[in-house]
């Protein structure tokens, strides 16, 4: 069977994908990851075989067409708290958002649906397994009559971005992805693969294949000794996230400076995770920190006794794989959703990120997080997905939707 992976731009979407990849591969099949040429040496440092497609769409141009929607990461937005329960009917500044949203990834779209259609011609793919803002797979998918699956990269809630208030026809620019190659939208992917554990989900009226969350944070990392070294006082990991560094980097100091004002206060060691890029960016450090460059956090957080975050589901699954429980300041309403599902199942405490400087609020969020209630309750949220199938169990799955399209 021949397997045609595909995700669209940024890390956070293709690593969720990659122990699939790694399955269908050890299990015999040919695989294949399409990617803008920014993504290649992921897919490469992955181990996989990468296929540039397209061309690199920059931020000035993706800014022009979504004016509005970088400034709103990280700024208060009076969305409800449970907005994510039913996102098609929010409105107002969620629907704008979402349409924002789409509008960028289509974008990238047309950018891709060019060369990755003549690579399927001329590859015959069997089926596509394609992350789930991918939107030049789908078009590949329906021009082609190749299944096409839908990978979700650990939201806890399917939003259908391409239609109209989320549930009604195509967006224009979704609709013009297909009518350059005389084909019809689809109503929905094959199937929607989904990492994000059942108790941290928000209810969708769609059917969902689980799949056990396996960490990959990147490769090529060699394990430091300190990590090895008996730990003398509680160690805390704080990190910001890539997306968050990314997209607001003159955050990050103020950011880390408030937050570890709060933790310094405790007994613990902190460790801060950066990527080397950002290191320049910190400045004078504390006593008891350490920064970590560049370390994968499937290394890094099974040797830590909580995690400080910024919300992001990369990084939150990852804690839960671990057993570490996790403080959460959401930078944006999108990241608050997977915050508050966390919470609610007892494995983390969201706190409002503007308040981030407030230590009393951080410590004690901190004292209940290190005691032993929080980390039973992690505990079981982790049971939870390790009970669900296993990357290699899903591709019957695959195997059965391609002998179903020959």
């Amino acid at each position: 069977m021949r397997v045609l992976f595909a995700t669209w731009t940024g890390s956070s979407h293709l690593l969720p994908m990659v122990p699939l990849a790694w399955a269908a591969r050890a299990a015999g099949h040919d695989v294949r990851m399409a990617a803008p040429p920014s993504c290649t040496d992921a897919v490469v440092g992955a181990g996989l075989t990468a296929v540039p497609v397209g061309r690199d769409v920059s931020r000035e141009e993706l800014a022009r067409r979504t004016e509005g929607l970088a400034a709103w990461l990280g700024e208060k937005a009076p969305w409800p708290r449970d907005w994510a329960r039913s996102p098609e009917t929010a409105g107002g500044e969620v629907a704008a958002v979402y349409r924002a949203l789409a509008e960028k990834q289509f974008v990238v779209a047309d950018a891709m649906v060019d060369d990755l259609l003549a690579f399927a011609r001329h590859w015959h793919p069997d089926v596509i397994v394609h992350d789930s803002v991918c939107y030049a797979a789908t078009v590949v998918g329906a021009v082609l009559g190749v299944p096409a699956f839908s990978h979700m990269f650990g939201s806890p809630m399917i939003t259908r971005n391409e239609l109209q208030d989320m549930t009604g026809d195509p967006l224009p620019g979704y609709a013009a992805l297909f009518e350059r190659f005389g084909a019809e939208p689809p109503r929905g992917p094959a199937g929607w693969i989904d990492p994000c554990p059942p108790e941290l989900r928000w209810p969708a009226d769609v059917e969902r294949t689980d799949i056990r969350f396996v960490p990959y944070n990147g490769s090529g990392a060699v394990e430091p000794a300190w990590l090895r070294e008996p730990k003398r006082r509680p160690r805390v990991c704080l990190t910001w996230g890539l997306t968050a560094a990314q997209v607001r980097p003159e955050r990050m100091p103020e950011a880390f400076e408030q937050t570890l004002k709060a933790v310094t206060a405790l007994d613990v060691d902190v460790v801060l995770a950066v990527t080397a890029a950002h290191r320049g960016l910190l400045g004078s450090l504390p006593p008891r920190v350490r920064v970590a460059e560049n370390i994968p956090f499937s290394l890094l957080l099974p040797e830590c006794d909580a995690l400080i975050h910024h919300g992001g589901t990369g990084t939150g699954l990852t804690a839960v794989a671990a057993g570490v429980p996790q403080l959460m300041f959401p930078l944006a309403p999108v990241l608050a959703a997977f915050a508050e599902r966390v919470d609610a199942a007892g494995a983390g405490i969201m706190l409002d990120p503007y308040r981030a400087s407030e230590a009393p609020t951080v410590e004690a969020a901190l004292r209940t997080l290190l005691a032993e209630p929080a980390r039973a309750r992690t505990a079981a949220v982790r049971a939870g997905m390790t009970a669900l199938p296993a990357p290699a169990d899903v591709l019957s799955l695959l195997r059965t939707a391609a002998d179903c399209a020959r």
